[in-house]
């Protein structure tokens, strides 16, 4: 009698749910869709609008870097943006800082 051939496991996927796919590792996990029943998360809540006494006051700092002739850069911008948020005695003060520095010094003042 002639020596046996050894039988090949049949591979073929086509026949195969997803599930089983996917415990034998040949596709990737599948998503599972949320039950019908359940309400869609919610939507990402919008961005506040700007303050509008800090945008009157970034307007007054951008005014004061102008008068002092500096021209902030647009990376500067959201400093300038910060500046406005605080408190108007400190936004005060920095335009204060600013006006100082557009004067020219006089030569004939000392302390």
């Amino acid at each position: 009698m002639p020596e046996a051939v050894p039988w090949q496991p049949r591979r073929d996927d086509t026949a195969a749910d997803a599930r089983s796919l996917e415990q034998m590792g040949r596709i990737e996990p599948q998503p599972v869709p949320a039950p019908p029943d359940e309400p869609p998360p919610p939507a990402p809540e919008p961005a506040p609008a700007p303050d509008s006494v800090d945008e009157a006051e970034m307007l007054q700092l951008s005014t004061a870097l102008a008068e002092a002739g500096i021209a902030p850069a647009a990376e500067d911008q959201a400093a300038v943006r910060q500046l406005a948020k605080l408190d108007a005695q400190t936004v005060a003060t920095v335009q204060g800082w600013l006006k100082k520095k557009g004067k020219p010094e006089t030569s004939g003042s000392s302390k």
